[in-house]
């Protein structure tokens, strides 16, 4: 949370973002990429982000690096802290090896993935880091691990501005020029005409409307969003298909970059054709209960040379050295989207039984804004339907507004995947059914106020149970991770009984009207008013006498 950018901050607010919500992260590299500050393939700049934002990290090497938090060359099998989700809650694999895990060391990962866990993995062009990424389940799909190549014109090359002295060279990836990425908007199948129903994959959401930068490289790889299919890799279906039946789940490309460099003076390397390809690729686990995951086209997008200019040399026109998109230690603007973006990843890819944090701190941060104090909450607790609804309005424009859109859909979903999961509520309002609804399927219930009604319920509650004193606020917050629990149980359920209540007056009232349709069928209508208006009908060529006479009167003399 620390780091995070939001509009409308005040002392309450500053208390939340204290206790953030905490992911256990470890980090695995190998080859060249490491964790010494001072090396360019480092990793230090892009830990130092999620680490201020108050997650633990480990750092691993599969060879060994002495500045790794864990020593000695990793080995996910036999690491002395086991590798499951009782200690962890995500993987993130940054490979340049080529050296393939070993079985054992698949099959650990495998299970991590199946109770839950979180993984992200990248690389970059040709093979690097096919060691890991090509060997595990789903991942070895998602992104292309060996056959897009470094120099010649079918590379993928991002760096598509040159530096300050306009000629183009492979250092430009250090300078504080960023790449343009294009992301990808998704529904939540409401109408398609609706700025509401569309939003950007988790991961890329920001108060701007997105993150639409990252740094750039001469020669990236691509990341894929293959259909799924039937099959194990390993120990365990690779694509299992969702508990409650349907389809596999499909990963998707969340953001798109464009490849349109031009000769490259220092390195040689030769113009690209201009083609798109995928920069962010992005897997839905939880509807068959098993982790998110996370891939990107290649890991210069996270180390020291593009994100603080490490080792990338001096700049040729200025003669200083190259500061990437950190100049004067400062973060340009389009590097605080990038920052946005890990801070997403690490968020999203949380274990669905580590996510009910979230909605509590976005509910207790909408419950401190100003406009939830114009509304005078709490109303009564539990909330009926229509002031739950003015306050689910109120307070989604507000959240969406510091967070991005679509960022309460996200907690509401976040909501029902845990103390929801099961429920015939979670069932009427999983975002993810609703946007694979068939298109013309006409749906009477009003599920985004249903929705908003969820999200309402707690900021409601937490009006009521969070105090407008400092110390007492800090007090509670310090045990945020266990009441949270017990009001987000308690707010859902109160949501449902709201829920209920309006949607049978509702049925009510239409199944009233609807038995209007039956008591005199409109055709008898049509034929007895058809010979009426027939019989009325004034013939062609005859004007009433009173009609005449007013006319007379309007005629100017």
């Amino acid at each position: 949370m620390p780091g995070d950018i939001f509009l409308n901050r005040n002392r309450f607010t500053e208390i939340i973002f204290r206790y953030p919500c905490p992911q256990r992260v470890l980090i695995v590299a190998d080859g060249g990429l490491g964790f010494n500050p001072a090396d360019d393939f480092g990793l230090t700049e892009f830990i130092s982000v999620i680490q201020a934002s108050g997650h633990t990290i480990s750092t691993a090497h599969r060879t060994g690096d002495p500045f790794a938090t864990i020593p000695g060359n990793f080995n996910f099998n036999t690491a002395a802290t086991a590798v499951t989700t009782a200690n962890y809650d995500q993987i993130w694999m940054f490979g340049i090896s080529g050296t393939p895990l070993l079985a054992a060391e698949q099959t650990r990962i495998e299970a991590f993935m199946q109770a839950g866990g979180g993984v992200f993995a990248t690389g970059d062009h040709s093979s690097l880091g096919f060691g890991m990424g090509a060997h595990i389940p789903r991942v070895r799909r998602m992104r292309n691990w060996s056959t897009i190549p470094m120099t010649s014109p079918q590379r993928l090359d991002t760096v598509i501005d040159p530096g300050t002295n306009n000629i183009k060279e492979f250092q430009d990836q250090a300078d504080a020029i960023a790449q343009r990425i294009y992301p990808v908007f998704f529904s939540n199948g409401g109408p398609d005409s609706s700025p509401s129903t569309w939003a950007v994959h988790p991961v890329l959401r920001h108060a701007s409307g997105a993150v639409d930068f990252l740094p750039d490289h001469p020669h990236e790889s691509e990341c894929l969003a293959p259909t799924p299919g039937p099959g194990n890799f390993s120990a365990f279906e690779e694509w299992p298909a969702p508990i409650g039946g349907g389809s596999r789940i499909a990963p998707v490309v969340a953001a798109v970059s464009m490849s349109a460099g031009r000769f490259v003076t220092d390195s040689l390397k030769p113009p690209v054709y201009p083609r798109s390809f995928g920069a962010i690729s992005a897997y839905d686990g939880d509807p068959a209960q098993v982790g998110r995951i996370v891939c990107d086209a290649t890991w210069h997008h996270f180390v020291n040379i593009n994100l603080n200019g490490t080792g990338a040399g001096n700049d040729p026109l200025t003669g200083l050295p190259r500061q990437g998109l950190k100049p004067g230690g400062v973060p340009t603007p389009e590097y605080l989207k990038i920052q946005a973006y890990y801070r997403n990843t690490v968020r999203w890819l949380a274990p669905r039984n580590r996510r009910y944090c979230w909605p509590f701190l976005i509910a207790a941060i909408a419950r401190f804004d100003m406009e939830a104090l114009e509304l005078q909450l709490p109303h009564p607790h539990p909330c009926p339907w229509d002031p739950l609804i003015k306050i689910g309005r109120t307070m989604q424009d507000v959240i969406d507004g510091q967070f991005g859109a679509g960022t309460v859909t996200s907690v509401v979903d976040d909501i029902l995947a845990t103390l929801g999961e099961g429920s015939g509520l979670a069932a009427l309002l999983d975002s993810r059914s609703l946007s694979q609804r068939k298109e013309g399927v006409l749906n009477l219930l009003p599920v985004a106020d249903m929705r908003r009604a969820v999200f309402a319920s707690l900021v409601n509650l937490l009006a009521d149970k969070l105090p407008r004193n400092e110390r007492e606020l800090e007090a509670i917050m310090k045990d945020h991770d266990r009441i949270a629990l017990d009001l987000i149980g308690e707010s859902l359920q109160a949501a449902e009984a709201a829920i209920a209540v309006e949607l049978e007056r509702a049925l009510r009232e239409a199944g009233s009207d609807v038995s209007l349709l039956g008591k005199r069928p409109v055709v008898q209508s049509v034929t007895a008013n058809r010979k009426r208006l027939a019989a009325q009908a004034i013939k062609p060529g005859r004007i009433p006498v009173r009609k005449a006479k007013a006319a007379k009167k309007k005629t100017p003399r």
